[in-house]
């Protein structure tokens, strides 16, 4: 399949209607609503834990409650994908992941509450206690996730269908802006909410706009699949065995491996979307609300910067450079490291705020030019059930992980538990006791580097 660099420099851009831009910028603002909704239980964390008397490791089995159903779900709509209406799909989904997120609000006022649990993580042997409140909200956030697993698998590949190959990438960075813009307004919004009205208005409130969008997802016009591609596309996906379609995308390099660096780096953003304002709060010495309002404005400006800026360079160096998107990710994946470690030793504002900035950045240069990689490794006929397997994928061994493993670590090691780990971050000034969330973390820079690497090798590759 021919790609965005593969095209001649001599030949014209392919002119793009101007309904795209429309239905872009639609899908932007549903993905924006998206991430405010996905980012409300870490904006009022510490309110919530107070309140239902919580643990970290509730906290980030909430967080995780999303996640894996939005990832068990995703092959099921990358399949619907590939053969229903995207924009039905899409505006189904918007519904569902509004109404479920109002509902976290007062869930914990129901008469059936589970019982609580306590087991043991396996192979870690790690202890995991859960109250029937702390369950029943993972029940409700699982909602949330199968909603957005449809909209966040099936909306890249839309994009694909409105703009052509040699305008994707930029296109996919100004839909991911929403991520970071997103992340940036949750914080914002669910601290001024939450310190205002209390953390369950804050639910409640952020609920409604997804419903009044869903409208317009309905009413965007469905593209032909592949009309924007250079060469005649491939058959039909429903032509083909679904487990066929699978394998032949897991044995093609390009996803592969841009799906390996992106898991690495979908562990930091989970990491960082959970526990950035808690850690402002709790061992950075923050208030709530300033805290919301600083990791808000880093999140917004370093991600917008990211996200657009991304897209941009990669799209500029892929015309001189094969390689061109895979290498942009490799090098904001492996700037990053030094930045996030500076972000956990540093205790004065001055110092660990832009740390922070520059991780934040680096995070979000890799959405645009991955994502063009992904859509760009596969014929149009099977790119939803390539986003559904990539999502699994990241998610299951990306976030999923580190959005409750960082929260079973903090507990550990406030227990003085984890003595070896504990011992690693002593020898760079940090107290695993009193800094149990900032050792928890140190996972971060670890993870960076394992992105960096299978980026690296996969324009090494494409290079030859």
């Amino acid at each position: 399949m021919e790609t965005p660099s593969a095209k001649s420099s001599n030949e014209a851009p392919n002119p793009v209607p101007r309904y795209s831009y429309y239905a872009l910028s639609i899908l932007t603002l549903v993905n924006f609503l998206n991430y405010i909704d996905r980012q409300m239980v870490p904006a009022v964390a510490t309110s919530m834990q107070s309140d239902l008397h919580l643990s970290d490791t509730e906290l980030g089995a909430m967080e995780a409650a999303l996640l894996v159903s939005f990832t068990v779900l995703a092959p099921l709509f990358g399949w619907l994908g590939d053969r229903w209406s995207r924009t039905k799909l899409m505006a189904s989904a918007a519904v569902i992941w509004s109404l479920a997120t109002g509902l976290t609000a007062i869930i914990d006022h129901s008469p059936l509450l589970p019982p609580a649990l306590q087991t043991h993580l396996p192979l870690v042997e790690l202890p995991l206690m859960l109250s029937g409140v702390g369950i029943a909200i993972c029940s409700v956030r699982a909602f949330v996730g199968i909603g957005e697993s449809s909209y966040s698998t099936i909306t890249p590949t839309l994009i694909a269908d409105y703009f052509p190959p040699q305008r994707r990438a930029t296109a996919l960075g100004v839909f991911q802006i929403a991520i970071p813009m997103g992340f940036a307004l949750g914080f914002f919004i669910g601290a001024l909410l939450d310190h205002f009205f209390g953390w369950r208005w804050a639910f409640m409130i952020v609920g409604l706009p997804g419903l009044i969008t869903a409208g317009f997802l309905w009413k965007l016009r469905e593209p032909e699949r592949g009309t924007t591609e250079l060469r005649p596309t491939q058959p039909a996906a429903a032509s083909q065995p679904w487990l066929r379609t699978c394998w032949r995308i897991l044995t093609t390099r390009d996803w592969l491996l841009s799906t390996a660096g992106y898991t690495a780096l979908t562990f930091v953003l989970g990491a960082f979307a959970t526990w950035a304002k808690k850690l402002l709060e709790t061992e950075k010495h923050m208030g709530k609300l300033t805290a919301g309002i600083v990791i808000g404005a880093i999140t917004l400006f370093a991600g917008f910067a990211g996200s657009y800026g991304g897209g941009r360079l990669a799209d500029w160096i892929a015309t001189k450079r094969r390689n061109g998107h895979f290498l942009v990710c490799a090098a904001s994946s492996l700037l990053g490291i030094i930045p996030s470690v500076l972000a956990l030793i540093l205790h004065r504002p001055l110092l660990f705020l832009p740390a922070i900035f520059l991780v934040v950045a680096f995070l979000f240069a890799n959405n645009a030019p991955f994502h063009a990689i992904l859509i760009s490794s596969v014929p149009p006929s099977i790119r939803a059930s390539a986003m559904a397997l990539n999502i699994v994928t990241i998610h299951l061994l990306g976030d999923v992980i580190s959005r409750s493993g960082v929260g079973v670590l903090s507990d550990s090691f406030a227990a003085g538990r984890l003595s070896m780990l504990a011992g690693l971050a002593r020898t760079i000034g940090i107290d695993p006791v009193t800094e149990h969330l900032t050792s928890a973390l140190l996972v971060v820079p670890a993870a960076l580097f394992v992105s960096a690497f299978f980026f690296y090798w996969g324009g090494r590759k494409y290079a030859k």
